[in-house]
C-alpha cells in the first residue's frame, strides 16, 4: 500500500510541474502462486512489469523499483525510483541474479531517483564509477488531518509479520506494555496473526488489537493518536510506516532496523533512549517502557522536533525538487 500511494504522490508532482503522467499497474494474474522464493518473486513481478509497460509510447519512462526495471528493454530516457537495491536488500544466492542484473540498470538509467541519501550510496557501490545522475526523492510525509486521541498506548504495523518482527514486538509489549493498555497492529487480521502465532509457537500478550488493512486517513488517525508507535522490523528499505509516526508527532520506539532507514537517524536524533541499542527483546522492551512514562511536555517538544527535521519531506518541497531538478534532466534527453 506504501509503494502505491508513493507511486501516485510521484505521479501527482510530475503533473503539478506541467508535465503529464500515466501510472501503469503491474497484474500478475495466476503467476502470482510462483512467487515461492526471492529469486522467483523478482522474475515474476519484472516479467509483470515488463508487461505492462509494454506498448506504452512516453517522452520518458520511469520504473518505480530497480525490480520493475531489471527486465525491461532499453527505453531511454529511463529513471529509476527505489527505496532500495538488491545489493541491500537480497543477499545470498537467492539475490544473486538480481543484483548482477541491476548493476547494468543503474549505470544505464539516464536519472537515479533513490528515497534516501543511504540508498543513493548503495546505488553507487553497486553501479561503481558508472553511475548516472542522481537526485535523492523520497515520498512525501503528509501531516495527518486528525487524531483518535487516547485509544491506544501504543500502534505497530505488521503487514509482513516476519519482516516487521512480530514476535519479538509481542514479546516487548507482554514485558513493558502496561496493565489494561492496549496494543493496535495495522496491516494484520486477526485471523493471520493467530495462524503465524501459531506456526511459531508465540503466545499472544493480552491487550492486542488487529486492525487488518485500513484505509491511509483511517491509519494516519490512529497513529497520529497513539502514545508511541513500535517498530521490531528486521530490515527496513526507507520505513514508511515510521516516518508517517514521526510526521504526526508521535514518539517512535524502535529497534536499529539495518537498510536505507530513513526513520532510525531521526528517532536517534529526536530520542536515544528510545531507540534499543541492540534488536533483541529485552532491549525493545526497555526503550518502550521510556517512550510509555515520557509526560505531556516531552511529547510536545518531540512533535515539535520531529516536525522540523520532516520539512524536506513535505510535498512542497517534493514537488520543487520534481520541477527543477527532475523533470529538466529526464526531459532534455526526449
Amino acid at each position: 500500500m506504501g509503494l502505491r500511494r508513493a507511486d501516485e504522490a510521484f505521479a501527482e508532482q510530475v503533473r503539478a510541474a506541467g508535465a503529464t503522467c500515466e501510472v501503469l499497474a503491474v497484474r500478475l494474474g495466476r503467476s502470482s502462486g510462483l512467487r515461492r522464493t526471492m529469486a522467483l518473486t523478482d522474475v515474476v513481478e519484472g516479467l509483470g512489469a515488463r508487461r505492462a509497460a509494454r506498448g506504452a509510447q512516453a517522452g520518458a519512462y520511469v520504473y518505480s523499483s530497480v525490480t520493475a526495471a531489471l527486465l525491461q528493454p532499453p527505453r531511454a530516457p529511463a529513471a529509476v525510483r527505489f527505496d532500495g537495491i538488491a545489493a541491500l536488500n537480497r543477499p545470498g544466492i537467492g539475490g544473486a541474479w538480481q543484483r548482477r542484473r541491476e548493476r547494468s540498470v543503474l549505470r544505464s538509467a539516464d536519472l537515479l531517483l533513490p528515497w534516501s541519501e543511504a540508498a543513493a550510496e548503495a546505488a553507487r557501490r553497486a553501479a561503481g564509477s558508472g553511475s548516472g545522475a542522481m537526485v535523492v526523492l523520497p515520498p512525501p510525509v503528509s501531516r495527518p488531518s486528525g487524531a483518535s486521541r487516547g485509544r491506544f498506548d501504543a500502534v505497530a504495523y505488521a503487514a509482513n509479520p516476519d519482516k516487521r518482527g512480530l514476535d519479538l514486538l509481542l514479546w516487548a509489549w507482554g514485558e513493558a506494555g502496561p496493565a489494561g493498555g492496549r496494543l493496535a497492529v495495522g496491516g494484520l487480521t486477526r485471523a493471520d496473526a493467530e495462524r503465524w502465532l501459531r506456526k511459531l509457537g508465540v503466545d499472544e500478550p493480552p491487550g492486542v488489537e488487529w486492525l487488518g488493512a485500513l484505509e491511509p486517513d483511517r491509519w494516519l488517525s490512529l497513529v497520529a493518536g497513539a502514545g508511541v508507535f513500535v517498530n521490531a522490523s528486521r530490515f527496513e528499505d526507507w520505513g514508511i510506516a515510521q516516518m508517517e509516526a514521526l510526521s504526526a508527532g508521535v514518539p517512535l520506539v524502535t529497534v536499529p532496523t539495518p537498510g536505507a532507514n530513513a526513520a532510525l537517524p531521526l528517532a536517534r536524533e529526536l530520542a536515544p533512549d528510545l531507540v534499543a541499542g541492540v534488536r533483541s527483546s529485552e532491549a525493545l522492551a526497555g526503550a518502550l517502557r521510556a517512550g510509555l512514562a515520557l509526560d505531556g511536555a516531552a511529547r510536545a517538544a518531540y512533535a515539535q522536533a520531529a516536525g522540523r527535521l520532516l520539512e524536506p519531506y513535505r510535498e512542497s518541497e517534493l514537488r520543487r525538487r520534481v520541477a527543477e531538478e527532475v523533470l529538466p534532466r529526464l526531459l532534455s534527453n526526449s
